[in-house]
């Protein structure tokens, strides 16, 4: 080998080795621009940075150094790659989810059925068990009998039967005329709720014994004392 080539290995060797500070005597390494001791300024940015560049490409210069060229290509082309898979990735998403249309959350539609089906059960129950009572018959003097399906009413007077069944129904006659409605008189002894041996003077038929309480104070200022609420069955 001439002596010619083998200068640039040798100005590459010198390059690298380690020299002192001129004003402290401190160990530097190649290219430091400040001495880390004493701060005294070694190279010049320009000279650090050409100092560099020349290592670089003295490196891929080097017999053996294309492998470098290799590896950046390979890494430029796997970024590449897996840039355009992301995108063709979140566009087939997208696409995807265009063509399935709005959808509706399973809990959502599931309480919507469930409240349907609620209304409706309860609508259905309250028309069944919703009874009213039967409307009774009216005699010529306008008072009703008893008719005869469970219920409650208003008791305005008992009276023994032994005191007759006429004097009952002038009470029940006076209760009429006051206003009152669905006035009538039974025989207690005729329904197992009651107490035997009485004409019960009452008014109205409801279907709660909250509904006829409503009806007590209205008795109460047609003159009868301590009307009561009383249910009434066979």
């Amino acid at each position: 080998m001439s002596p010619g080539a083998e200068e640039p290995a040798g100005e590459e060797a010198r390059s690298d080795v380690r020299s002192l500070c001129p004003r402290c005597g401190a160990v530097c390494e190649p290219y430091q621009e400040y001495c880390l001791s004493c701060g005294e300024r070694l190279f010049e940015v320009g000279a650090v940075s050409a100092g560099l560049a020349e290592r670089w490409r003295h490196a891929l210069s080097f017999p053996g150094g294309g492998w470098r060229w290799s590896v950046l290509v390979a890494l430029a082309i796997a970024v590449l790659a897996a840039t355009v898979a992301i995108l063709a990735t979140q566009s087939n998403q997208t696409k995807t989810l265009t063509e399935l249309g709005p959808t509706v959350h399973p809990t959502t539609a599931n309480t919507a059925t469930l409240t349907d089906q609620t209304v409706t059960g309860t609508t259905t129950t309250g028309t069944t068990t919703s009874q009213k009572p039967p409307k009774p018959p009216i005699d010529a003097t306008g008072l009703i009998a008893w008719p005869g399906p469970p219920a409650y009413t208003i008791v305005l007077a008992s009276l023994p039967v032994s005191s007759g069944k006429g004097s009952a129904r002038q009470k029940a006659l006076e209760a009429l005329n006051a206003g009152l409605g669905d006035v009538g008189v039974l025989k207690s002894s005729d329904y197992s709720s009651l107490h035997p041996g009485y004409y019960v003077v009452f008014s109205g038929i409801f279907d709660s014994q909250n509904a006829a309480m409503k009806r007590i104070p209205a008795a109460s200022k047609a003159g009868f004392v301590k009307p009561y609420a009383k249910r009434v069955a066979s």
